[in-house]
């Protein structure tokens, strides 16, 4: 991942991602980098350069371009409601519920998403589950940009027998929202935590997920398409990635 990419998304004061075609222009924009939290000049009135964000220091910030990826990935995942990583007959799930960063409880972790959909419950992300039984179901998105879900992280999973993907973005270029989900909906990005729904499992959700940022890019392409097939920190007690 080049980390001196140009910054498109920022933060505005309500915590919501904004693209910088849909704010004033210069320091009126009212934005912070996702990163540093610096200041941002908004250079949108330019007919030659591309526009982009600009720190108020004019220093290089590592973590800016990173975390802009991070948080524009669940948004996009949040607002579309189809989950990479998830395909029964050809076909990605769609999320009747979605949740960014909610905490379970009983597991003492928190998942960068959590969803429910309804999935067979004899489900394998390896094959089809044709004429099986349906019920709501978690299912657990990780978004990889610097760090991976680590291994504490992923046995807990697995034991609950949640079906999780992580999605590799750590080599994303993309500047625009066309260009990551194209990254996130690609099945070479996706690498899977747990693969089967556990004999152990048993509901452990209130279905009422809640949404607790306002992480909205102002406007989302249509559902994508399904993929064609290719050739931690912690805070609080809870198991989280670190940005």
């Amino acid at each position: 991942m080049n980390i001196n990419r140009l910054i498109k998304y920022a933060l505005d004061s309500n915590n919501n991602l904004m693209f910088v075609d849909n704010v004033p222009n210069g320091l009126e924009c009212g934005c912070i980098c996702p990163g540093c939290k610096e200041k941002l000049i908004a250079k949108n009135d330019g007919k030659i350069r591309e526009h982009h964000y600009a720190h108020t220091s004019n220093k290089e910030c590592i973590t800016g371009y990173q975390t802009m990826i991070h948080l524009l990935a669940k948004a996009i995942i949040f607002k579309n409601k189809v989950l990479p990583g998830f395909v029964i007959n050809n076909q990605l799930l769609q999320a009747k519920q979605i949740g960014l960063e909610f905490r379970m409880d009983d597991l003492n972790i928190i998942p960068d998403i959590i969803a429910i959909a309804p999935v067979p419950i004899n489900y394998s992300l390896l094959g089809s589950s044709i004429g099986s039984i349906i019920k709501d179901i978690p299912l657990i998105i990780e978004i990889y940009v610097t760090h991976k879900v680590d291994e504490e992280k992923a046995k807990i999973i697995k034991k609950a027998g949640i079906p999780a993907v992580e999605i590799d973005l750590s080599k994303s270029e993309a500047t625009t929202e066309e260009e990551l989900i194209k990254d996130i909906y690609n099945p070479q990005n996706w690498s899977y935590i747990n693969k089967d729904i556990g004999q152990n499992y048993v509901p452990r959700l209130n279905l009422n997920i809640p949404n607790p940022y306002g992480l909205f890019p102002p406007s989302y392409p249509t559902r994508p398409t399904t993929p064609r097939r290719g050739n931690s920190g912690y805070r609080g007690g809870y198991h989280r990635r670190r940005r």
